[in-house]
């Protein structure tokens, strides 16, 4: 995200000095969606590369639609609660944020093959078969609130650092470090920008995150000899993501020579605001089989390729700083309008394979497990920029790796045409060396009845990460600051309600 930062590639960083600002959180971030399913699937911890009969095969294993024998409707919408709680500097804090929605719909058209009466319709192509199905892959919408005590650093020491030893006169105007000194927040001096403020402030920042990505699948399977099913499907998918930042910080003044006598033991209060909007539009595939060796028995795997995007960004930020004299009295603040990045890039998100087991348990359930492969330092990120787009790259190969994802899931049936499901999803870190791994717990029940059904899940996602409001490079004078900058801890939970109804006609 624009506030980007190679040191905590997890949360937002403060680094958007220049148009040359760090997109490796952002290009992570949308390079994580998940398989569109519908409740049931979301029942099974997601596990349907080699199950099949479900729209949810367009965004997972195309194979799956050659299982149908009827043509299908779905409607899933979706209601979402995310919690984050926070530690920063010793002190705890929490936030959440709740929003209703549409998850899923999907269409899929049966269309058998034609056969002469009284022949086999085990032989050959049994069945061609369409389908096309919208779904939410990621969704953006957080909360995050932190603060506390800092007796380290200052987010002017953090100006200070971006302004280096550029002389006053030269400093870029609307420039982060322009409004800085603008607002009396850094001083100069021959050895470059020092911070006016002091140790022991009080810090605060506030996050508001919201937005989704989405993908609409357009694909087809054929079913051959009830054996084999082959299947593709093209993903035309979409990236809505909106960020806004209010970082606040107050204090003492520091003295020091040359001080003007006005801010002279007195206080501040500087008030940082970021908005980032990113929006754009991408394209892949995917292409799957599935074998029953066995009827019980069904083996699967897909291939999903990258997703090429095309993406805007629009960024603006501002600074705004308070001053009260010694006595009390108050300075006249000191204002900036916003500054305005506007860029555009292009983003090649990683390929997936996915390999798929399902057991079938006659009339009575069965069990579904996914094992997923993701090599995140296969990213590549490009814009009109060379030194950004060399050192976007470069970071994402010496922060990120591949890992594999596992998903497993179990449905029992009871009587009168109910089910009851339970799975487990595990998704590795993408860090070389951050521990940040993902879990979700899932369950769910379903109805049949006639030419109808409903289903509906509940799924309990937990992940840690972190988030830094700004980082100091190693190489920043040491005047008041050790350390390369603060750091929240942030445990993050959502729980979700999917609620699927469907219909075969």
């Amino acid at each position: 995200m624009k506030l980007r930062s190679i040191f905590i590639v997890a949360g937002i960083v403060l680094a958007s000095n220049s148009l040359y600002a760090q997109y490796t959180s952002d290009v992570l971030r949308f390079s994580q969606p998940e398989l569109g399913t519908t409740s049931r699937f979301k029942g099974l911890g997601g596990a349907q590369t080699a199950l099949g009969g479900d729209v949810s095969s367009l965004s997972g294993n195309p194979a799956g639609l050659g299982f149908f024998t009827k043509s299908e409707f779905t409607f899933t919408p979706e209601f979402n609660n995310f919690k984050t709680g926070s530690e920063y500097l010793g002190n705890n804090l929490s936030d959440k944020k709740s929003k209703a929605g549409i998850n899923q719909v999907g269409l899929v058209f049966y269309s058998p093959k034609n056969k002469s009466k009284g022949s086999n319709l085990n032989d050959g192509w049994v069945s061609v078969n369409f389908g096309v199905a919208y779904n939410k892959t990621n969704n953006f919408n957080q909360n995050i609130t932190y603060g506390g005590r800092n007796t380290k650093s200052s987010m002017a020491d953090y100006f200070a650092n971006i302004a280096g030893t550029t002389p006053e006169a030269s400093l870029a105007s609307g420039s982060l470090e322009k409004m800085a000194y603008d607002n009396f927040l850094i001083e100069y001096d021959p050895a470059g920008y020092f911070p006016t403020t002091a140790l022991n402030n009080n810090q605060q920042n506030i996050i508001t995150r919201s937005g989704s990505q989405s993908e609409v699948n357009i694909g087809m399977a054929g079913n051959y000899g009830n054996k084999l099913y082959l299947g593709l499907s093209l993903g035309l998918t979409n990236v809505n993501y909106n960020s806004d930042i209010a970082f606040s910080e107050n204090g003492n003044n520091l003295t020091f020579a040359g001080q003007d006598p006005v801010f002279v033991n007195g206080t501040y209060s500087l008030n940082y605001n970021s908005i980032q909007q990113t929006r754009g539009n991408g394209i892949n595939a995917k292409l799957g089989v599935i074998y029953k060796p066995v009827n019980e028995l069904r083996l699967g795997l897909s291939l999903i390729t990258p997703t090429w995007y095309s993406l805007t960004d629009n960024f603006s930020e501002n600074l705004n700083t308070r001053f009260k004299r010694a006595d009390g009295t108050n300075v006249p603040e000191y204002t900036n309008p916003l500054s305005n990045y506007n860029s555009e890039y292009t983003l090649r998100t990683p390929y997936r394979v996915n390999g798929g087991i399902a057991y079938i348990l006659g009339n009575s359930g069965l069990i579904t497990a996914d094992a997923e492969y993701v090599d995140y330092s296969s990213i590549y990120f490009s814009s009109n920029f060379s030194n950004e787009t060399i050192n976007t790259n470069r970071d994402i190969q010496a922060l990120y790796k591949g890992n594999f994802n596992y998903r497993a899931g179990l449905e029992f049936k009871l009587v009168n045409q109910f089910m009851i499901r339970g799975g487990y999803s595990y998704s590795g870190s993408p860090y070389k060396n951050l521990d940040f791994t993902t879990q979700a717990y899932s369950g769910g029940l379903g109805y049949r009845f006639d030419n109808y059904y409903l289903d509906v899940t509940y799924r309990h996602t937990k992940w840690d990460s972190t988030n830094s409001p700004y980082t100091i490079s190693a190489d920043y004078p040491d005047y008041s600051f050790t350390g390369a900058g603060p750091t929240a801890n942030l445990k993050n939970t959502a729980d979700n309600v999917f609620l699927t109804f469907g219909v075969r006609f």
